[in-house]
C-alpha cells in the first residue's frame, strides 16, 4: 500500500507529479511532513508559500490517498475510476 500526493512542480508548466510514500513506514500524516514548506517571491515580487521534498519544489500538493501498488493511479482518469469503483463497494 502507497500514500499517494499529487504536486504541481514550481515553473509556468504546472507540470504535475505523482509522489508516494510506503504504508509500511509512514503514516498519512508523516508523509505528509516530509514536503517542507518554504517561502518564495515570484519574478514579479508576489510572495508565496510552496513545498519542497526530495530537491523539488512544488506550488501545491494534494494527498489522493491510499492505494494498492497495482492501482496506484498515473493521471486523472484513472484516480477518479479507482474512487468510482470504490464507491460502487
Amino acid at each position: 500500500m502507497k500514500h499517494v500526493f499529487k504536486a504541481t512542480k514550481i515553473g509556468w508548466g504546472k507540470e504535475k507529479e505523482a509522489i508516494w510514500f510506503d504504508s509500511e513506514k509512514y503514516t498519512a500524516e508523516e508523509a505528509r511532513k516530509e514536503f517542507k514548506t518554504f517561502e518564495g517571491t515570484t519574478q514579479r515580487g508576489y510572495p508565496y508559500t510552496g513545498h519542497e521534498y526530495d530537491g523539488q519544489r512544488y506550488h501545491d500538493i494534494a494527498y489522493l490517498g491510499e492505494f494498492e501498488d497495482e492501482e496506484i493511479p498515473h493521471n486523472n482518469t484513472e484516480f477518479l475510476n479507482i474512487l468510482m469503483k470504490r464507491l460502487k463497494k
